[in-house]
């Protein structure tokens, strides 16, 4: 594992149960820390007590069968690098849909023209220093380039077929009755091409409410809003697509008090877009470490959320992905003084 990034970057090599066993091993005290404190820290205390967790993650496992099955070779992989039980690696995947608390987190962006494809993630402080980047190295020599917490098969990433995915979390009750976002996303980066993109994101099912933002280095894109029992396909506007943490497809419905910074955080996007004198990848590092807007900015400082107790959110990672040239830039937390580092595909 090197640390040549700000985050460390593993590479691992083979089949899906292979890739996700090296997974395991190197990364075996930080999957330990990452379950821990989702159990801990945020589940403890809430509606679902260890048991309905566990039943939850058994029902994910028999979605991803139906779904996905390689993805469920590379958890089983993990589960057993780590030395942890699969169900709890399960957990780990599929945390937004257990989760789906309302915290104001994450704005994502593709510029159409240069081909590129960045967001910031924003979440809880303490995972900045779990998180980490994996290299795939797959038997056929497809490749791809994943930044997760440890365990979690993929967040945001970009492969060797040239097609990148970016994610927002929404705010809408479901069912467990589809592909948990995170293995959804390990999917698409297996993909290669965009149309088995496309089709994987038509097929996947429904139950879970989260925006993904999947783009090619041929221009095409697709930015597709689950949200609970439903899922909207949004148009490019201005030669960029563009997300927070609201359903667009709502139209005025979707701005609600409540997803005020949400909202906020959107318009001031669009502002910047639409002033840029270029979208390229330059425009897209400077928007998205922009601190205008205080409470609202893009790239937020670690700030109390009063029903996390004592825990912070704030930008944990910016990413910056050009898909022409299979390259991502990637930047450690919300300090303005901090610099990307560049990674290949």
């Amino acid at each position: 594992m090197s640390t040549q990034n700000s985050f460390p970057v593993l590479d691992v090599v083979g089949g899906a149960r292979a890739r996700g066993t090296a997974h395991g091993e190197a990364l075996r005290e930080r999957i330990a820390s990452t379950f821990a404190f989702y159990m801990d820290d945020l589940f403890a205390g809430g509606p679902l007590d260890r048991t309905a967790i566990a039943g939850r993650a058994a029902r994910i496992r028999e979605l991803t069968s139906v779904y996905a099955p390689d993805m469920v070779e590379e958890i089983d992989g993990i589960a057993a690098g780590s030395g942890l039980e699969p169900w709890k690696i399960f957990v780990l995947n599929a945390r937004t849909e257990i989760i789906n608390a309302r915290v104001n987190e994450c704005s994502a962006l593709f510029f159409v023209d240069h081909r590129v494809l960045a967001q910031n993630w924003d979440w809880l402080e303490p995972l900045e220093d779990l998180c980490v980047v994996i290299r795939h190295q797959h038997p056929d020599g497809h490749r791809h380039l994943a930044f997760c917490e440890p365990g979690m098969v993929a967040k945001i990433g970009m492969n060797s077929a040239g097609l990148g995915v970016c994610l927002n979390i929404l705010f809408a009750a479901h069912d467990l009755s589809g592909l948990a976002v995170h293995i959804l996303i390990g999917a698409l980066l297996n993909c290669r091409d965009f149309a088995q993109a496309r089709d994987l994101l038509n097929q996947c099912g429904l139950g879970k409410a989260s925006h993904l933002l999947v783009a090619a280095s041929s221009g095409e894109a697709l930015s597709m809003e689950y949200f609970g029992d439903t899922a909207h396909e949004l148009e490019a506007q201005a030669g960029a697509l563009m997300h927070t943490n609201h359903c667009l497809g709502l139209g005025a419905a979707g701005r609600s008090a409540d997803l005020a910074n949400s909202c906020a955080r959107y318009d001031l996007l669009e502002a910047k877009v639409r002033r840029a004198e270029d979208l390229d990848v330059a425009a897209a590092k400077r928007i998205l470490i922009s601190e205008e807007g205080g409470d609202d900015a893009l790239m937020r400082a670690y700030t109390p959320q009063a029903f996390l107790g004592t825990q912070r959110v704030g930008t944990c990672a910016t990413l910056v992905m050009e898909l022409t040239e299979q390259r991502m830039h990637i930047r450690r937390g919300p300090t303005p003084q901090a610099q990307f580092t560049t990674l290949d595909v």
